[in-house]
Parts: structure tokens; sequence; C-alpha cells
């Protein structure tokens, strides 16, 4: 489905502005670039976060998890670790002239704390809460960027909750987009899920 101007302009200027006002404080980031089989990522480690390394280590083990279950990262992938007031975990996936970008913030609630009841505050063997925080927000990027303009439609399938969203999680069943960063994300840690709760996700476009 095509997005028409108006509410590519709304949608940037609610997104890309929420980018910009949660790093606008931040004075000054330490840049890091990470490879890992054959796939690049940056991170750019606000200095006066004190988490900021670890943050970026759940980065990287997010990355190794994805690539080793044979999925491609993002293209351009940066993470921005930062405590600064207003940054929350969140993944943004358009610049302003409407182009693919995958940026994350990784903010004060990547390590502990946020929604009690979402995968990343799950006790899962081999992973802490920020591994889990950063696959679920990748996750939001692979899905907006298979889906092309369709992410963005008012009158796509994306709108609403999911049918299937209590056998996930809480934070599953807040809508359809959240369903399928949350089962993306389970699946990467090695969550099984009922057939019924795939098919929805593969009926959404997750990431597959």
């Amino acid at each position: 489905m095509a997005v028409d101007q108006q509410r590519k302009d709304g949608i940037i200027t609610m997104e890309y502005g929420a980018f910009l006002r949660q790093l606008s404080s931040v004075k000054v980031f330490q840049q890091e670039t990470y490879a890992y089989k054959g796939q690049n990522v940056t991170f750019y480690k606000d200095a006066a976060d004190g988490e900021a390394s670890q943050k970026a280590a759940c980065g990287k083990k997010a990355v190794r998890t994805i690539a080793d279950k044979d999925f491609n990262i993002p293209n351009g992938l940066r993470i921005y670790c930062t405590s600064a007031y207003e940054a929350q975990n969140r993944a943004f996936n358009k610049d302003p002239a409407w182009n693919d970008i995958a940026y994350i913030i990784l903010g004060t609630t990547a390590l502990n704390g946020g929604r009690l009841d979402a995968t990343s505050n799950m006790n899962i063997p081999g992973f802490v809460k920020g591994d889990i925080t950063c696959i679920h927000e990748i996750g939001h990027i692979l899905h907006a960027h298979a889906r092309g303009d369709d992410f963005h439609d008012a009158d796509a399938n994306l709108t609403g909750a999911a049918n299937t969203a209590a056998q996930v999680s809480g934070y599953a069943g807040q809508n359809k987009k959240e369903f399928v960063a949350e089962v993306f994300a389970g699946l990467m840690i090695g969550r099984v899920f009922p057939n019924a709760v795939i098919e929805e996700y593969m009926g959404y476009g997750g990431p597959h």
C-alpha cells in the first residue's frame, strides 16, 4: 500500500523527531564498529552513560544471536547507548527523506526495569535483559523494512491487537507490531510457540 505525503510527513515529524529529541542532550558519543559474520554495526556510546559499554556488549550479543540464526542484521545498523533522561528503548526505520534507516536507542531501562510482562524480563538461560531488548528492537526494523510502506499504512493489517498475543507475553498484547517483535525475540532466544502464534506472526510479515 502507498503512504501519502501527509502521512509520511506526520510519521517523520513524530518518529525521527523523537530520535533527535532523545539524543539532543548527549554531549559526546564514543564510536565503535563491530563486525560479525561479515555484518557490521556501529555503536554510539554516550560518554556520560556508565552503562554504555554494557549496553554495547548486549548489542553485540544480539547481533551474534540473530546472525547465528541465519538472519542478516539491518543494513547500516546503529545502536545508541545512552542514559539521557528522555531516551527510551526504541527502533527507528525512516529518515526525513523516507529512506530506510536502522537506528536503535538503548536507553535508561535497557538493562534493568521496563515492562515486567515483556520477553526481555523473562528468565532465559544464556541471555540478560539487554540482549533480548536489543533483539526485540532489531526485530522491529527487520519487520518494517520487509513490509515497506505497508508498515506505516493505517489501513494495513498491522493495526489492533494480535489474537494469540497472550501466548507470547503481556507486552505482545499492545499491538501487532509489538507482537511481531516479541515473537521474533522469542524465536531468537529459543522459545517455542504454538502453530497458531507462528501462523499469525507470518501473516503480519514477521521476519523469517
